[in-house]
């Protein structure tokens, strides 16, 4: 019987593999849902929804993968029903002609967990901000909260004004920054970062 903490990491695994498949699937790049992959994510979401985990950061950990499942659960129910409507399906129901708004494909170089930021300077980091920032507003979209004015380099000045005080307060080289959904809020937390005989403060589980 797997521990909790191999369940909670294979569960993360999961559910990233889970975004990736549902991608692909609106892209028209897979023809069928990944319901193998949302089978085993359900199996281990509801194996812990009776079950205490005694570790307090293990638990915060499980929490927050389950509130990023639901949120992009109804982002998919949103758009299977707009498949089904003939709003977002091409022909034959494979590739969407003109989908509203395309989900990005994560590129492999980028950091596994797109809600999840390693920053130095975000204003030279484009590539990984962009992705960074792309799940920040599907976040927000999910939520039902507006996007209407949220723009990119807007964006990317304020969190690197951020980032920049953190590093002169508390002395470290970079900043452990993540979106989260808090009680339907989208927000970002922010954390200084530093290495330690490969270890890091400051940072949540």
């Amino acid at each position: 019987m797997a521990s909790p903490e191999q369940d909670i990491a294979q569960l993360e695994m999961l559910l990233r593999k889970l975004e990736k498949d549902y991608d692909q699937f609106f892209l028209g790049l897979e023809r069928r849902e990944p319901a193998a992959t949302e089978k085993a994510v359900l199996a281990i979401v509801r194996a812990y929804a009776s079950r205490p985990i005694t570790n307090p950061g293990l638990g915060f950990k499980y929490q927050t993968l389950v509130a990023r499942y639901n949120t992009f659960r109804n982002v998919w129910n949103r758009r299977l029903r707009e498949r089904e409507e003939g709003r977002a399906s091409g022909a034959g129901g494979a590739r969407p002609a003109t989908p509203p708004r395309t989900e990005p494909r994560h590129p492999p170089h980028t950091a596994a967990n797109p809600g999840e930021y390693l920053s130095s300077d975000p204003l030279h980091e484009a590539r990984h901000l962009g992705q960074f920032f792309e799940t920040y507003r599907r976040l927000r979209e999910a939520s039902g909260e507006s996007t209407a004015k949220l723009q990119v380099e807007g964006f990317r000045k304020a969190l690197a004004q951020q980032v920049e005080k953190i590093k002169r307060e508390q002395g470290c080289e970079a900043v452990l920054i993540r979106v989260v959904n808090d009680q339907g809020r989208t927000r970002i937390v922010a954390k200084p970062f530093r290495r330690r005989g490969g270890g890091q403060s400051g940072a949540q589980p």
